[in-house]
């Protein structure tokens, strides 16, 4: 006697096994809490253990303190999330990572469509004016080029 497993049985055991296997890793928020703001310690409330609470970096908060007066838009390869403004004259697409080396892909992949480069931990930037990359590098203690 043979067993078939219905579509929809099929497709509630993958929801079962993705949900459980999804509970065994660590999330992206927590893969690397160097390169999030706000990290503090705080303690767990079962284990008594210290927990990391962390917040990601977001390229709205970065344009804020920047003073570029733009949106999010769609997020681009490499990044998690991505935007685009103007500041000094300028235009500007910044974007966050949760690597160093997604952000260095990011911006080497950039490369070929011209402009100037800002880096900084955990973001990136490109600009199509130089003057517009030193203002942005200085209002967000970024270093123009590939860091």
């Amino acid at each position: 006697m043979t067993s078939h497993t219905s579509p929809a049985t099929a497709a509630v055991m993958l929801a079962a096994v993705s949900l459980s296997l999804a509970g065994c890793g660590i999330s992206d928020d927590q893969a690397d809490p160097t390169w999030t703001v706000g990290a503090a310690s705080t303690p767990a409330l079962e284990t008594g253990a210290p927990q990391l609470a962390t917040k990601r970096l977001r390229v709205a908060s970065l344009m804020k303190t920047a003073g570029c007066k733009g949106k999010v838009i769609g997020t681009q390869l490499y990044s998690y999330e991505t935007g685009r403004c103007q500041l000094a004259g300028g235009e500007v697409t910044l974007a966050v990572f949760d690597t160093a080396e997604n952000r260095t892909a990011w911006v080497d992949a950039g490369a070929a469509f011209g402009g100037t480069a800002v880096t900084g931990k955990g973001w990136a930037a490109v600009t199509d004016a130089p003057d517009t990359a030193a203002a942005l590098a200085e209002k967000l203690d970024g270093k123009v080029g590939n860091q």
